[in-house]
């Protein structure tokens, strides 16, 4: 009770600090995203329109209609070698609807930072991050131990807290504070820095970064190499710390329609090529998306994450008929600790997917070519959760 108390005042004494924000803000409405602060991400001079599917597949939109009820969903969108097979809203929302990312906006950050590093803006991926920012040496000299892919690949040792139902979490100070700088600047190390552990601050020092490497705001510095390229139709928001400061908060906040944000799944899906234009070598998207890479990296790699990393069957037959039809799949046998034996499959191509808290996801098949968007509230299902529900509907395109 003592402790409730003391909450209580502390939101009393504190009423226009981060605190109150947060709780006033605590359930992510949509209804909310005019409230915050933020700078515009304007459409494409050349916008790039999908073109609907010849044929529609009756069978996934029945199961999509019917299963999509009460999810809380926003939008669900299914595309197949770019047109699109479903495309459905809910609640009053269309297609031009601007919709909350969330951890989504991790990929494009990640994105941008490779594109930095092809121009030479960035030198390479395992520079010391305080070649860019060295004011973290003033808080800790282990910060120069720290690179620019350790934060790619969520392993900095930064100590934050990111723990979105804890009022005092990190995670929130830089969700709501009006000075994000301020809040860069304090920084401390938890741990040495090589061990995963997902915290959104390597996402905005990243965006940091960026800045710093080339010169420019990364909402900028977004337009010009990803934005306009990829042919976004609609204008769309990236929300900042103040008016005043205007630092986006790079971790989460782009504020875009569907089918926009689902050119960046087809742009991976592409390897780096949309819209008639190599945007980021090819070599960058293997990189990161090819399944011993995601194996290697515990499902983690550079703001993306391995959708499955390997496929198991209990029959092994299934298992020889799977491999047969991907390419390069190697075979083996796993055995469970009651001592059962599971034929597993390892693929080079398997699917990988960009998330954000609230269930959005930007999932990406290129067994299939396809790419499936899920943007809405907590998902709620009786039987499956996102990613199984999304990888059910995968099974069911041809």
């Amino acid at each position: 009770m003592k402790k409730f108390v003391v909450a209580v005042l502390l939101l009393i004494s504190f009423s226009s600090c981060y605190i109150t924000r947060a709780y006033r803000h605590r359930k992510f409405e949509l209804k909310e995203l005019h409230k915050f602060s933020s700078d515009t991400l304007y459409r494409s001079p050349k916008p790039y329109f999908y073109p609907y599917a010849n044929k529609p597949n009756e069978k996934l939109t029945a199961f999509l209609d019917t299963n999509l009820l009460n999810t809380y969903s926003y939008s669900f969108l299914v595309i197949k070698n770019d047109s699109i097979l479903y495309e459905k809203y809910f609640d009053g929302l269309d297609k031009a609807t601007l919709i909350p990312s969330f951890s989504v906006a991790k990929s494009f950050v990640s994105t941008l930072v490779g594109i930095a590093l092809e121009e030479g803006k960035i030198k390479n991926l395992h520079e010391p991050i305080t070649n860019y920012i060295p004011f973290l040496l003033k808080n800790d000299q282990r910060f120069a131990d720290i690179t620019i892919q350790h934060l790619l690949d969520m392993r900095s040792g930064i100590k934050s807290m990111e723990e979105y139902s804890n009022p005092f979490s990190d995670v929130l100070k830089l969700g709501f504070t009006k000075n994000m700088m301020g809040k860069l600047k304090h920084l401390k190390i938890e741990t040495t820095p090589g061990k995963f552990d997902y915290k959104s601050v390597n996402t905005q020092l990243l965006a940091l970064i960026v800045e710093k490497a080339t010169g420019i705001k990364i909402q900028e510095y977004i337009l010009e190499k990803l934005w306009y390229p990829l042919g976004m139709e609609t204008t769309a928001i990236w929300n900042t710390d103040s008016k005043k400061h205007k630092v986006v908060r790079a971790f989460c906040c782009i504020n875009a329609t569907t089918k926009d944000f689902a050119k960046l799944g087809s742009f991976m899906l592409h390897k780096g090529k949309w819209n008639g234009q190599q945007i980021i070598s090819t070599n960058w998207i293997e990189s990161i998306v090819h399944g011993d890479t995601l194996r290697k990296y515990d499902g983690y790699k550079n703001q993306w994450w391995a959708s499955n990393t390997s496929e198991y069957f209990t029959d092994s037959l299934k298992a020889v008929q799977f491999a047969s039809a991907n390419d390069g799949a190697k075979q083996f046998v796993y055995t469970a600790k009651d001592g059962k034996n599971y034929f597993g499959v390892a693929c080079k191509q398997i699917p990988y997917y960009a998330e954000g808290i609230l269930g959005q996801f930007i999932y990406i098949d290129p067994r299939k070519n396809i790419v499936v968007l899920r943007l809405g509230h907590y998902w709620k299902h009786p039987k499956h959760n996102e990613v199984r529900f999304i990888k059910q509907v995968a099974t069911m395109i041809d």
